[in-house]
């Protein structure tokens, strides 16, 4: 899986030039994986998968927490 990530990866580098690309490309790569999924999991799956994906993605990437406080007197993750 790795390899063929890497390899994804570097294709789509050298296809962005505009950053309408980038969104372009990252909405594509989101709607395969959904399709992908949809064909070995039930809706319900998936929505349990997404979930823990958004819980869990700072764990592999070097990303920072931004909350910031609502109306509500709440946070919000930006």
């Amino acid at each position: 899986m790795q390899e063929i990530q890497d390899q994804l990866v570097a294709h789509i580098q050298t296809q962005l030039t505009t950053d309408e690309d980038f969104m372009y490309v990252a909405t594509m790569l989101l709607k395969h994986s959904m399709v992908l999924y949809k064909t070995f999991l039930d809706d319900e799956q998936i929505q349990k998968m997404l979930v823990h994906v958004a819980e869990t993605i700072s764990d592999d990437l070097d990303i920072k927490d931004y909350t910031h406080p609502n109306a509500d007197g709440g946070t919000t993750r930006h």
